[in-house]
C-alpha cells in the first residue's frame, strides 16, 4: 500500500476509494459464488497476499468510515442477487468465479479489458461460457468512470481507425499541452515575482503546493485555464474527426464508454449515504444499438475542463485532469458516463 498523508484530504479520499473498490469487488464476487454454491472453492483459490490485502483494506475503512464498512456487505449481496435476477442465467451452472487482477496464475488469466470479475459456466448444451463484469459503486446521480487515459496518446489510441490523421492530431495536441503548460508556469511565477525556467523548481515545491485542489483561488484560476486550453484544442479535433467520418467516430466512442470489450457487462450500484438507490446493468447495445446511435458533441462551456458528448440517452464526459501534481505537463482524460434525465 502506498504511503499516504492522512492530513491530505485528497490523498485520503483516493486511498479510501481504492480500498472501497477492491473490497466491493471481492464481496460481490463472494456473493456470486455463494449463489453458485462454490463459495469455498472461491475463497480457497484466493492468493494469500490478496487475503492479507483484504485485511488491510478492511482496517483502513474501519478506521476512517465505519458506516461504509457496515454497508458494503449488504450492497454487494443485493448486487449479486440483481445480476442473477436480470441475466436469468442459472447460478448453479457456474463452476468458477474470479476477481481479476488478484490471480497469481490461471488457465484463464491474461488481459481482460475493463473486466473486474469473470465467471465461467457450462450452458444447458454443455458448452463453456464466460461472463465478464465491470463493477462500480457510485453515488446516486453521479457520472460512472469508464476509462482513464493519458492525454498524450488519447487521440492516437482511441481514434486510431483514422490512420495517419489521428497521429497528426495527436502531435498537434501534444504541442498544445507543452505550450499551455509553459504559459501557465510563467503566469504562476509572475504571481510570486519569480522567473519561470520551464520547470517548477525546488523553491516552488518547498514553499507552494503542487496539488491543484490546495491552491488559493487566484492561482487556481490560472491552472484551470490551462486545462481549458487543452480541452478546447481536443474539442476542435474531435469535431473535425466527427465531420470526416461519423461511423469511425461512433466506433471510437464505444471504448471510451467502457465497451472496448463488447462482451463486457457493466454492473453499477448507485447509493446515497451507502443506502442503495438502484442497480443498473448495461451492455454495449444499450448505448450502441444495431439500428444506429444518435450522438452529438456539445459546445464547450467557457473555462470548462470537460468535453461532453451525447451518446444515445447517455452523456459521455471527457475531463482533463493532472496525473497527480499540476507542476508537470502530465495529464489524463477521465472518461465517464451518466444517463440523461
Amino acid at each position: 500500500m502506498k504511503n499516504i498523508d492522512y492530513n491530505n484530504l485528497i490523498q485520503k479520499e483516493a486511498l479510501l476509494n481504492e480500498c472501497k473498490g477492491n473490497l466491493f469487488e471481492f464481496l460481490v464476487t463472494q456473493n456470486l459464488a455463494i449463489h453458485s454454491q462454490i463459495e469455498s472453492q472461491f475463497l480457497f483459490s484466493l492468493p494469500s497476499d490478496f487475503k492479507n490485502r483484504l485485511i488491510e483494506y478492511e482496517q483502513i475503512i474501519r478506521d476512517n468510515d465505519l458506516r461504509l464498512l457496515v454497508s458494503l456487505p449488504e450492497l454487494a449481496s443485493k448486487v449479486a442477487h440483481f445480476f442473477f435476477e436480470k441475466t436469468t442465467i442459472d447460478p448453479l451452472l457456474f463452476y468458477q468465479w474470479n476477481v481479476l487482477g488478484k490471480l497469481v496464475s490461471s488457465d484463464h488469466s491474461g488481459l481482460w479489458n475493463e473486466t473486474d470479475v469473470v465467471g465461467f459456466y457450462n450452458d444447458p448444451f454443455g458448452k463453456h461460457q464466460k461472463v465478464e463484469l465491470s463493477l462500480k459503486l457510485v453515488k446516486e446521480n453521479s457520472f460512472v468512470n469508464t476509462k482513464s487515459a493519458g492525454v498524450k496518446s488519447f487521440i492516437s489510441r482511441y481514434f486510431s481507425s483514422y490512420g495517419q490523421l489521428s497521429l497528426d492530431y495527436q502531435s498537434l495536441l501534444n504541442i498544445e499541452v507543452e505550450d499551455s503548460f509553459f504559459k501557465m508556469g510563467h503566469r504562476l511565477y509572475q504571481e510570486i515575482d519569480k522567473d519561470f525556467s520551464g520547470t517548477f523548481d525546488q523553491n516552488w515545491k518547498s514553499n507552494y503546493t503542487e496539488l491543484p485542489g490546495e491552491l488559493p483561488e487566484d492561482l487556481s484560476i490560472i491552472v484551470f485555464e490551462n486545462y481549458f486550453s487543452i480541452a478546447k484544442k481536443l474539442h476542435s479535433f474531435l469535431q473535425e474527426l466527427y465531420l470526416l467520418d461519423q461511423n469511425l467516430f461512433m466506433n471510437s466512442l464505444a471504448s471510451l464508454c467502457g465497451f472496448g470489450n463488447p462482451d463486457i457487462i457493466q454492473l453499477n450500484c448507485y447509493h446515497q449515504a451507502y443506502e442503495i438507490r438502484s442497480i443498473e446493468i448495461k451492455r454495449v447495445f444499450d448505448l450502441f444499438p444495431e439500428n444506429g446511435t444518435q450522438f452529438k458533441i456539445l459546445p464547450l462551456k467557457d473555462r470548462s475542463s470537460s468535453i461532453e458528448i451525447e451518446v444515445s440517452h447517455y452523456l459521455l464526459q471527457l475531463r482533463i485532469k493532472p496525473m497527480n501534481k499540476f507542476t508537470t505537463a502530465a495529464y489524463k482524460i477521465n472518461c465517464s458516463i451518466k444517463e440523461k434525465k
